[in-house]
């Protein structure tokens, strides 16, 4: 499944304030995917960062979302603030 926020035009410090729903099956097979992508035209846009990890593994309230580079490095500081609530 797949959500997309709207685009933002605030390149230093966006802010979506989007709540997004799924449902989830299978939690133990479960992988959450954080992607940024900066909007370049109408139609296309280029891969900023993104950040994969196990559904198990969020953990509830507020938490840093670190941003990785398509080869799995670190962009620190870059990072999502999120606040995760799931039953």
């Amino acid at each position: 499944s797949k959500q997309q926020v709207k685009v933002i035009n605030s390149a230093l410090s966006p802010r979506w304030d989007t709540d997004m729903s799924f449902t989830i099956r299978l939690p133990e097979l479960c992988l959450v995917r954080f992607c940024v992508r900066d909007q370049t035209g109408i139609l296309s846009s280029e891969f900023v960062g993104q950040y994969t990890l196990p559904f198990k593994s969020l953990k509830k309230g507020y938490r840093w979302v670190p941003l990785q580079s398509k080869d799995g490095f670190s962009l620190d500081p870059a990072s999502l603030f999120v606040y995760i609530s799931h039953s």
